[in-house]
């Protein structure tokens, strides 16, 4: 396939959106296989913020006429141990299930959390041992409801089991890796103890980091507006599409933020004002 030709954008700028497209076509495929169930792991995705892996992902549900549970936003390990009680209460014991789990980071912010998590997928059982009382009793009657078909008698104790379903995991949290393990030169810390726990995680998960610099991200967004087109800029002309990622890319060290959303934005400035659109840029956009 013969390349696009652009009016604006230079040939090491071209790299840049070629290895954007590259990294995007193996998330696609990386979510193809998730959702395919060929592989036996459940998938955790990792790239800063505001680059599309929500989209994607429910992009590729969507082709695929799946309806994933979704299960999104700040919550704490009891609140997640809550919805998983609701979502195994009421589903089909005999149809697969798919979790979506999106920006869901703050339960990777801590040791207990990642520690649970880690046995819960090594063991297919999430378990939470804490003691109920004050939390439980503020619950909504649903939720008691379907905490308690999974209380063991006896015990205050709450386990769930996770047969039969995947999970795909999308985050703005790095899991520590091995580099990240031997970076902490303090191993009594508290930090290191939970970075271990959080390596254990990572090796029960099909893990992908998109872990990138200012440039290389710009390859990912620039690959995204040229050739996807996101739908609030679906009647950019090519030459604007091009014109907002120069103005990206000439001060990246200067934009207050990097990602998708950012280049929609300035395509609404740009429709708002065609003539001085460049001015307000400079002046609302950069640090």
């Amino acid at each position: 396939m013969a390349k696009r030709k652009y009016t604006l954008l230079n040939q090491k700028q071209q790299l840049l959106i070629d290895n954007g497209a590259l990294h995007r076509n193996q998330l696609r495929h990386s979510i193809k296989r998730a959702i395919a169930k060929l592989t036996k792991r459940d998938f955790y995705i990792f790239s800063p913020p505001g680059l599309g892996k929500s989209f994607t992902t429910d992009d590729e549900f969507a082709n695929q006429g799946i309806e994933p549970v979704r299960i999104e936003g700040n919550t704490s390990l009891w609140g997640f141990v809550v919805d998983m009680a609701i979502v195994m209460y009421n589903r089909d014991p005999k149809k697969h299930l798919y979790l979506f789990i999106d920006d869901c980071d703050n339960l990777l912010l801590h040791k207990d959390s990642v520690n649970t998590l880690k046995i819960a997928l090594n063991n297919n059982k999430l378990v939470y041992n804490k003691q109920l009382m004050a939390q439980y009793a503020m619950l909504e009657e649903y939720q008691q409801e379907a905490i308690d078909n999974f209380r063991k008698e006896g015990r205050n104790a709450v386990e769930i089991p996770l047969d039969n379903f995947t999970i795909i995991w999308c985050s703005n949290y790095k899991l520590a890796d091995q580099v990240d393990l031997a970076n902490i030169k303090d191993t009594s810390s508290t930090k290191y103890m939970k970075a271990i726990d959080e390596l254990a995680l990572r090796r029960r998960l099909n893990a992908r980091d998109y872990d990138m610099d200012a440039y290389e991200m710009w390859g990912w967004i620039a690959d995204c507006i040229l050739n996807e087109t996101p739908k609030d800029m679906k009647k950019s002309s090519l030459f604007e599409r091009e014109r907002i990622l120069q103005f990206m890319y000439d001060n990246i060290a200067k934009v207050k933020e990097l990602n998708i959303s950012f280049a929609e934005k300035l395509y609404e400035e740009m429709v708002l004002d065609p003539v001085t659109y460049d001015t307000a840029w400079e002046y609302d956009y950069l640090v």
